[in-house]
Parts: structure tokens; C-alpha cells; sequence
């Protein structure tokens, strides 16, 4: 069994989704250190000239994911941050070909109440693993007492989860410690950012993966 293993991206990208086609289980790390400079507040947009940040506002210390707070008393301007981020995201995507499609659920998620960054995030993962029809069973690290660190870890979740192949992304080569897997095999994704109309012109790589519900209505990709 294909164990991936994944921090809880705000709006991640699709090299996310590629990682959970290939898998079979999809276990997120809650309780990784929160990283500022990462991709679990925020992500990236597309406008007409380029691309724009949404980050969520949030109490920034260094603890796990799942114990971050939403800053909900922050605005932007004179709108709420999670009113500011659904009005800038419909502003540069309402003429994209499948916006109106899934409009008035992702206001709906926008216009809820979060005192967790986790539970946003997952609020809108499952919203993209609905609307791509991805069928995974997902899981979370803190459902396991495991106090192991780095590449240790890595191989006792994969345990716990009952997999034998640990899914990585194609850094991992880089920093994990590969004598460690003995009763666990790995294999690398090979992850090629497809190319697709957007819809202003030019092409920009690595936004959140709305960019490609809205403007292909599906994934680009298939298993």
C-alpha cells in the first residue's frame, strides 16, 4: 500500500493532487512545525499581470500546524481578511470558464468562522478533492503516538498507517536518510507542471489549484 505523506497546504498547488492520485493513503502531517515562509497560510493566485499572495492572517510561533490561530480580528482595508480573500479571488477569476460553478460554495467556506489554520485548510483540501473527484482515504499523523524525528518518522507513519511504499515528493532524495528503509520501499513523484489556457494571457506555474478548476473545470492531469 502507497503511503504520501503532506503538510496541510492553504490552497495548494497541484503537485498536491498529483501526489494523491498516485497514492492510496493520504496521511497529513498536523503536527509539523508551522514554517512562515512555507505554503500552510497562504498560496498564490493568478491576476492579469502575474500572480498575487492570499495569506491568512495568523498568530506565527513556532509549534504545529494544528495548534496555529487565525488572526480573525485582522481586515484588509475595511473587509475582513476571509471577505477580502473570496471578493480578490472572484474578482480574477469571475470571467474564468467554471468560477460560477463553484462560487457559492467557496463563499460559503470564506464566510465561515475558523480559530484553526488546520481547519480551514482542510475545509478547503476536501473542497478540491470533491471538485477534482479524487477518491483517497485521508489520515492524520496525530491519530498515531509517534515521537520519532525527520526520516524516522516518515517510516514508523507509514507503518502505522499499514502501507509498505512511502510516496515522496522529489526533493526527498535530498534530505531523507535512505538506509532507514528497510521493510519500506520508496518511490519519488515525478511531478511535470502541465500547461493549460489560464485565463489571462501568458502562462504562470505553481498557483493554487483553483487556477486549474476554474479555468479547466478538472484536473490536468490523470493517474
Amino acid at each position: 500500500m502507497k503511503v504520501a505523506i503532506h503538510q496541510p497546504n492553504n490552497l495548494p498547488y497541484l503537485g498536491f493532487f498529483h501526489k494523491m492520485l498516485h497514492s492510496d493513503i493520504f496521511v497529513i502531517h498536523d503536527d509539523a512545525q508551522f514554517n512562515d515562509g512555507d505554503f500552510q497560510h497562504r498560496n498564490r493566485i493568478r491576476t492579469f499581470d502575474g500572480w498575487t499572495w492570499l495569506t491568512v492572517p495568523v498568530n506565527q510561533s513556532e509549534i504545529p500546524i494544528n495548534e496555529i490561530l487565525i488572526k480573525n480580528h485582522i481586515n484588509i482595508g475595511k473587509r475582513s481578511w476571509n471577505k477580502a480573500h473570496f471578493e480578490t479571488i472572484a474578482g480574477w477569476y469571475k470571467k474564468s470558464p467554471y468560477f460560477s460553478s463553484y462560487e457559492d460554495e467557496l463563499r460559503r467556506i470564506y464566510d465561515g468562522k475558523y480559530d484553526k489554520l488546520i481547519d480551514f485548510n482542510m475545509v478547503l483540501i476536501n473542497f478540491l478533492i470533491k471538485a477534482f473527484d479524487i477518491d483517497i482515504k485521508i489520515d492524520y499523523s496525530t491519530n498515531y503516538e509517534l515521537n520519532s524525528k525527520r526520516t524516522q518518522r516518515i517510516v514508523d507513519t507509514v507503518r502505522a498507517v499499514g502501507g509498505n511504499v512511502y510516496f515522496s515528493g522529489p526533493m526527498g532524495k535530498d534530505y531523507m536518510d535512505m538506509s532507514l528503509f528497510t521493510d519500506v520501499s520508496v518511490e519519488f513523484q515525478q511531478f511535470e507542471h502541465p500547461v493549460y489556457k489560464q485565463c489571462y494571457d501568458g502562462f504562470e506555474a505553481n498557483m493554487s489549484a483553483i487556477d486549474a478548476l476554474f479555468n479547466l473545470g478538472e484536473l490536468p492531469f490523470k493517474e
